[in-house]
């Protein structure tokens, strides 16, 4: 087959490189002379100030050759750096060039570089490159060689502010023109990122500032205790898992009334099972059609979300991000760009699911167990993914891009703020020093946990009391005016979705991510949930009527919603102002609606559509895809070569993106999540240390009287509240413990 082949191949090779050398631009005199004009912008020529530092002369030295040879390893230098690209107005500042040709340069200088150097003086002459200006050591040195090194350099005005080229912060903010343009130089391995920057520098004469960063100078290759830890403790997860497998198998517990008939430490170890994990989470809800509707809003939000970042990464990792800020400012695609309210929707079903779970355990409630269930719910999971994240991720991906992402994204914000993700308040830290920045909402909803019970109790202890109301009203009032106070102080937009720069940045860090901006649908969830409770405590359904003028009011709300920036942008901050404090609480009534007709009116497409058989896992592992999602779709976005954005590359993305999470999703589910919240559980219900009767005959006696039984203790009845509690996933599917 190759002796086939093999001939044609190579004429194939020969014809392109035949056919290359006819294309304007592509002819030996005319790369050369692109080269001499733009080399002092690629290559460290400047030696004024570097005639001292002899690695620095022999960098200096290796450019100057690289410039003056027409062999062909300094074509391949040259063609690998990054020139003018195509489609500048439609965003295209970036030019990355080819890191992989870069890396694979490699050429030998017997002799003394002066040797070398000596032919092309007059040449090196004309572009201010003088022998004498070097280092004597340097040119005297003998038998030197040198690599290609790929670096990224960023062109930036006086005035702009940045931590260098190639983080994801510092590419949005090149669209927003704090970077005039990216590009990237095959440089000699024997320059630094130093060298260049400041060679670079003394070339500028318009005032214009120079990042560079290099390949292999962001992190350090070798393994970190951090690094070693995190993977010592998934190993010790992952033989946990196996463990719990094969002492499941082979010695089994028996079953009795109280549970597992076995030691404390066989009850922890069965928590870690694969086996019982992965039953329980690809298992199907028993839960009534309409009551999963709120499993059905939670994977349709998630979905939501993820395709929203697909899109919103799209303004990186793209070649035309200027036509996407084009379809940003379009109504047509307000359900993707404007998807600010699924977040909403999270913590509507989150408030709803509170209140009406508090009302089931009103005789069992303590402030310890309703904090301390949650924060053990949510942070193993969360701490886990961030250790993760920071550590080894980096390894995931590669190249300089990619690097530095992670460094700004990742590493150095999580080794700074990850104990503000613990204590959930990195919502109050500025947006670019967050640690895994999107995991803001979750902070959110835990602040507003931490005051549900304020708002709840006095509506449950009290039901008579004129004014059991007022902190609900109260807290409402303050999360509908603060959103306006703010956007009218601080002159912002009405969402972030309209690009600018440092406009979005206030919004964002001011009204987005702040709690006291986000409470209006929490607060009309809890009173979602209280408003069940009455209509089914006095058996009170909807009419026919009401159904039709919710629903019209519900659609309404709906497209206004939505497409409303698209309309107000431009109008004034008392506009913006007006939807800022109006949109959420409208989504949130529009979203109460929508739950209650499913649970006391006439069930519709959101019931159908939640009732499906593969809603009910995905569910159960919503956590999860957030809190991997965001990671993944990172990695894809920081690759060094672009791609051309338009829908049907965004829609394939956005199914790979949902794949990928689910998958990976399961996996921290079934390693960190599902355990822990199980050893939870068994802490909570005092099964831990409750040994069950050893009497067969006494175990047949107990189970007959349980049989016999109607009404449970209220201990065993609290025990199953706090087990229901602790569950993953946990939602109204457990109403009836």
């Amino acid at each position: 087959m190759l002796r086939l082949f093999g001939p044609v191949l190579l004429l194939t090779i020969l014809g392109m490189q035949e056919s290359l050398a006819v294309i304007p631009g592509h002819r030996e005199d005319v790369v050369n002379t692109l080269r001499w004009l733009m080399g002092k912008h690629y290559y460290p020529t400047t030696a004024s100030r570097l005639s001292d530092d002899l690695s620095a002369s022999v960098c200096v030295s290796h450019s100057a050759l690289t410039l003056a040879s027409t062999q062909q390893w300094s074509y391949a230098m040259w063609d690998a750096s990054g020139k003018i690209p195509d489609g500048a107005a439609a965003g295209a500042t970036e030019a990355r060039g080819h890191p992989e040709t870069c890396e694979g340069v490699g050429v030998n200088f017997p002799g003394t570089l002066e040797s070398h150097l000596f032919p092309h003086r007059h040449f090196l002459s004309a572009h201010n490159i003088s022998l004498d200006s070097l280092h004597p050591g340097a040119l005297q040195k003998r038998g030197t060689s040198m690599k290609g090194k790929y670096c990224l350099v960023s062109v930036r005005g006086s005035n702009a502010k940045g931590l260098g080229a190639g983080g994801s912060s510092q590419l949005l903010a090149s669209l927003a023109g704090k970077y005039a343009h990216t590009y990237a130089t095959c440089i000699p391995s024997t320059c630094t990122s130093k060298v260049l920057q400041e060679s670079l520098q003394m070339a500028q004469d318009d005032g214009s500032l120079i990042s560079v960063l290099c390949d292999g100078e962001v992190q350090d290759d070798k393994v970190t205790n951090s690094e070693w830890s995190f993977l010592s403790v998934t190993v010790v997860l992952l033989g946990l898992a196996v463990a719990a497998a094969i002492v499941e198998s082979q010695y089994p517990c028996a079953r009795t009334q109280n549970g597992c008939d076995c030691s404390a430490g066989r009850k922890l170890l069965h928590c870690f099972s694969f086996d019982q994990n992965s039953k329980k989470l690809f298992s199907f809800s028993t839960t009534p059609a309409s009551f999963q509707t709120l499993d059905g809003l939670r994977v349709v939000c998630m979905i939501w979300v993820i395709a929203t970042h697909r899109y919103m990464f799209f303004l990186i990792s793209s070649a035309n991000p200027n036509d996407i800020l084009k379809h940003m400012t379009n109504w047509k695609y307000s359900w993707v760009f404007n998807a600010y309210p699924s977040v909403d929707t999270f913590l509507f079903v989150s408030a709803f699911l509170v209140s009406v779970i508090l009302k089931q355990r009103m005789k069992q409630f303590t402030f310890a167990g309703f904090y301390l269930q949650r924060y053990l719910r949510l942070v193993p999971a969360m701490v886990y993914m961030i250790w993760g994240c920071s550590t080894v991720l980096r390894y995931l991906g590669s190249g300089i891009v990619w690097s530095r992402t992670h460094y700004d994204m990742f590493s150095r914000p999580c080794t700074q703020t990850a104990h503000h993700n613990i204590l959930f308040v990195n919502n109050l830290n500025d947006s670019n020093d967050m640690c895994m920045g999107h995991l803001w909402s979750i902070a959110v909803e835990w602040q507003l946990y931490l005051v549900t019970p304020l708002i709840l109790l006095p509506l449950y202890w009290y039901p008579t009391h004129r004014f059991r109301w007022a902190p609900l009203l109260a807290f409402f009032a303050i999360s509908v005016l603060t959103p306006a106070a703010v956007t009218v102080i601080g002159d912002l937009p009405p969402t972030a979705t309209f690009w600018d720069y440092e406009a979005s940045q206030r919004y964002y860090n001011t009204n987005y991510i702040t709690s006291w901006c986000r409470a209006a649908p929490y607060c009309i969830g809890l009173a979602a949930g209280y408003l069940y409770h009455w209509m089914d405590e006095n058996n009170i359904t909807l009419s026919k009527m009401s159904i039709r003028i919710g629903t019209a009011l519900s659609t309404l709300i709906g497209v206004a919603v939505m497409v409303g920036p698209s309309f107000l942008m431009g109008h004034g901050k008392y506009w913006a102002a007006l939807y800022s404090s109006l949109s959420r609480p409208a989504w949130g009534l529009m979203m109460s609606f929508i739950v209650i007709n499913s649970c006391k009116g006439k069930p519709g497409f959101w019931v159908w559509l939640s009732s499906r058989t593969w809603v009910t896992p995905l569910c159960r592992v919503s956590y999860c895809m957030f809190l991997v999602s965001l990671p993944l779709q990172t990695m894809a976005a920081a690759r060094t070569q672009k791609q051309h954005y338009d829908h049907l590359s965004g829609l394939y993305l956005v199914i790979g993106d949902l794949v990928l999470s689910y998958f990976a999703a399961v996996i921290l589910h079934l390693l960190v999540e599902s355990p822990f919240s199980r050893v939870v559980g068994l802490m909570l219900s005092g099964k831990l240390s409750r040994k069950s009767k050893a009497s067969s005959v006494s175990v047949e006696k107990n189970v007959t009287q349980a049989d016999q039984s109607v009404v449970p203790s209220s201990t065993s009845r609290q025990q199953l509240v706090l087990e229901a509690l602790a569950e993953p996933g946990f939602s109204l599917r457990n109403r009836n413990i």
